[in-house]
């Protein structure tokens, strides 16, 4: 693990900084959420251990899940609209401190393309 000394003078010398979204600069993961609004969190949390695990590749899994869910549009939409997601603590800050000093900043999502 880089230690925070590290992690700061990275920072510091960068010109452009990726984040991820779900768990980092949102404390929660989109698809998670997405299950427990259609119904079907057990079967996709224990679809996702599995991938985690290893015993199933990530794309795989990521489709699996989707299948499972179903969502239509109006389910992502009211479930955003119901359940925004949260910014996770000192984000917003960090974003604009790097900005300020001209860093490049991107979003960045392993589930869709």
């Amino acid at each position: 693990m880089v230690s925070h000394s590290e992690l700061r003078k990275l920072f510091c010398s960068a010109d452009a900084v990726c984040f991820d979204v779900d768990s980092t600069v949102i404390r929660e993961e989109g698809i998670d959420e997405l299950a427990k609004f259609c119904g079907v969190e057990a079967a996709v949390s224990e679809m996702t251990r599995r991938a985690m695990g290893g015993a199933l590749p990530f794309k795989d899994a990521l489709t699996q899940r989707l299948a499972l869910i179903q969502p239509s549009r109006d389910q992502v939409q009211r479930l955003l609209a119901e359940h925004p997601p949260h910014l996770t603590p000192g984000i917003r800050e960090l974003v604009s401190r790097l900005q300020e000093r001209n860093v490049q900043v991107f979003l960045i999502s392993g589930g869709f393309r």
